[in-house]
């Protein structure tokens, strides 16, 4: 909480990619596999539901959050508008924050690498299946901000 106290003030931009399907999951292969499936069998990131929508801390920042809504897998950037919104704004710099750092916050940060961004995980507003896998995961990949 003590971040997003100190950032709401500045001009720091503040997007929201959050993972949604619909009803019948539609967006989905017929027979997806892996965690998708399980989210499926589940019915988790249901648009509208609890589990697609924001967290109440970051609701500090009010209508400064930008909603780039189409992300139906776990890089933040696939069938989003994450790039152009970020390259429109001449933004280099990305810190991230969600869940999970093995694998949205992973992949995420590892595509944007890949495209000349320059990538901070934020350590304590990121979270792992295990404490185990998120010391590895920030310890190996990334530039951490704690």
């Amino acid at each position: 909480m003590a971040l997003i106290n100190s950032l709401k003030l500045t001009e720091l931009s503040v997007v929201s990619t959050p993972i949604t399907f619909s009803k019948n999951y539609q967006e989905l292969d017929d027979e997806p596999v892996g965690i998708l499936k399980l989210i499926k069998e589940l019915g988790a990131f249901q648009e509208g539901e609890l589990g697609s929508q924001i967290i109440p801390e970051l609701l500090a920042f009010g209508n400064r959050i930008d909603y780039l809504s189409g992300k139906h897998g776990f890089n933040a950037f696939n069938d989003t508008k994450l790039e152009s919104y970020l390259r429109t704004k001449k933004i280099e710099n990305i810190l991230l924050a969600g869940a999970v750092t093995s694998i949205c916050i992973d992949s995420t940060a590892r595509y944007a690498t890949e495209i000349g961004f320059k990538v901070t995980i934020i350590s304590d507003c990121t979270s792992a299946r295990t404490l185990f896998e998120q010391k590895i995961l920030l310890r190996a990949n990334f530039s951490t901000l704690r």
